[in-house]
């Protein structure tokens, strides 16, 4: 995995056969902010909620691990993520771990010792992209990201990330997860309505989150690779495409007014091509093999003949809360009926 830290030269990249000879573990590169941590600045909040952080703080320091840290000399707070120190602590007993932040050098440092404060999770592996600019403003918009700094195979490489767009080159090697929303700026910055976690005063639940769900595929990843006694042949991109494949795999998708009308290649849109990643058959024709219709509204011709036959009739949210969680996600929180018009779970 890769961490928050200075920017350092890329490193002469050996063969997977010398690297699992050498470490005996393929790599995890984590992605810091917004993935296993939420960041605010000081600027970016007002007098109510930055005395709820005072106190949380407080309270927060008497715990041995904690996860809301103040930095003064940087006009920052930092909330951790629920259950990040299980996920660090399993996980570094089967992966090398790399930090790999688009923040500046001071900030990955600050990083690297929260998350890991006696040295002993990432040796130092961690690389920071922003050395050229403060961690503000555009800073935050998405980057191109690249595996120059690890050290390490593409076969041989994990990486956990809330972004697919910024990691062009390496998608196969890609756990997209949800963005941890804890901050009120991180709402806005993504022009999300609702309340942040923090104003709704309530946090995620570690044991059925994002990093269990990632924590998760990385061990069954884990445990395929080494399960080869081949291991120069063997690639977790295969391995990782096959846990995708089997989220959906009994699924039949058609979509319902999702797409711009006489869309000529809806086979291109993110969320076919998500639903047929995760192992779904999509189709633009309703026939009896068609499980689910997936819709933004009730009212069209499919999602009425869905509901007359007892298909499941559900919102995108649905396809997308599928291939965060790595499971195929309840139908019932994201169903359109007949009689009402709920909003789309966020």
């Amino acid at each position: 995995m890769t961490v928050p830290g200075g920017r350092r030269t890329p490193m002469p990249i050996p063969t997977p056969r010398d690297l699992l000879r050498k470490k005996g573990r393929p790599l995890v590169a984590i992605n810091g902010e917004g993935r296993v941590c939420g960041i605010l600045m000081f600027t970016e909040i007002d007098h109510v909620h930055e005395e709820m952080l005072r106190k949380k703080e407080e309270q927060d320091r008497e715990k041995p691990q904690r996860q809301l840290f103040r930095f003064p000399h940087m006009g920052m707070w930092t909330k951790l993520r629920p259950g990040i120190w299980n996920f660090l602590d399993r996980a570094s007993k089967l992966y090398e771990l790399h930090v790999y932040t688009m923040g500046n050098r001071v900030y990955a440092t600050e990083m690297a010792k929260v998350l890991d404060p006696t040295g002993t999770l990432f040796a130092g592996r961690v690389i920071s992209k922003g050395d050229e600019a403060d961690l503000d403003g555009d800073d935050r918009l998405p980057k191109s990201k690249d595996l120059d700094g690890v050290l390490g195979m593409e076969s041989a490489v994990v990486i956990i990330d809330d972004s697919a767009r910024v990691w062009p080159h390496h998608r196969h090697n890609l756990i997209v997860v949800e963005r941890y929303m804890y901050f009120p700026c991180s709402r806005r910055q993504f022009g999300l309505p609702g309340l942040s976690l923090l104003e709704a005063d309530v946090d995620e639940r570690p044991e059925d989150g994002t990093l269990a769900s990632s924590l998760a595929v990385i061990e069954k990843i884990h445990h395929n690779f080494f399960s080869n006694k081949q291991l120069h042949e063997v690639d977790v991109r295969e391995f990782l495409a096959a846990e995708q494949q089997k989220i959906l795999k009994d699924c039949k998708v058609v979509f319902s007014r999702v797409f711009p009308v006489g869309e000529a290649q809806p086979h291109l849109h993110p969320l076919w091509q998500m639903a047929e990643q995760f192992g779904a058959v999509c189709t633009t024709q309703i026939d009896d093999e068609v499980t689910h219709v997936v819709a933004l509204a009730p009212g069209t011709d499919k999602v009425n003949w869905a509901l007359a036959t007892g298909r499941y009739v559900v919102y995108p949210g649905w396809l997308e809360a599928s291939a965060l969680l790595y499971r195929r996600a309840n139908e019932r929180d994201f169903s359109i009926t007949m009689n009402h018009f709920p909003c789309p779970p966020h």
